[in-house]
């Protein structure tokens, strides 16, 4: 067994909880198995958690853009005969075509079920959400309180400063690992 599973070789069906199990036994292995430098192997995983972490964040622009479309594309109605086409039908032609991973035909057999805003794919549902943010730099009450807060929290950082140097303060040690690549 090698470290980690090869992108594609995953069951698509497999649930969210099965895949966590999978990846706890897959560590037990490792960890129990003695064939591997426990600390080399931990610093190599948080190499890979960076790469994977990296292209999902890349990924994730693109493939929000292509929900939004296709749910657009599934929710427009089509036109009747002799109907103009709508001006921005050609939205999913920008897009990259819709490919199954290392040229799994099981996967290409799986199409898209579109239902508003959830799109399921093999066992996975894409949600599109929308989120609104506010600004509220403009309230003088709201920028009253938030430099109140910043106030309490400078003092009660001095008042955590004065405590550690007291004997009587009641402490804790723990040790943790921290990778820096």
């Amino acid at each position: 067994m090698g470290l980690i599973q090869p992108i594609g070789t995953l069951d698509r069906t497999i649930s969210k909880t099965a895949i966590i199990k999978l990846a706890n036994d897959h560590a037990n292995q490792i960890v129990e198995g003695g064939n591997y430098d426990l600390l080399k192997t931990y610093v190599e995983m948080k190499r890979y958690e960076l790469y994977i972490k990296t292209i999902i964040n890349k990924l994730k622009t693109s493939s929000t853009y292509q929900a939004r479309v296709m749910r657009e594309e599934d929710q427009r109605l089509a036109p009747l005969p002799g109907q103009e086409i709508p001006a921005d039908a050609e939205l999913m032609t920008n897009l990259p075509a819709l490919t199954p991973l290392d040229g799994d035909s099981d996967y290409a057999d799986q199409h898209a079920i579109i239902r508003q805003n959830t799109i399921q794919y093999a066992s996975a549902s894409v949600q599109i959400t929308k989120r609104i943010t506010y600004d509220f730099t403009q309230d003088a009450e709201w920028n009253r309180l938030t430099d109140e807060i910043a106030a309490l929290k400078a003092e009660l950082k001095k008042r955590e400063e004065y405590l550690k140097k007291q004997a009587d303060t009641p402490a804790v040690t723990s040790e943790s690992i921290a990778v820096r690549l």
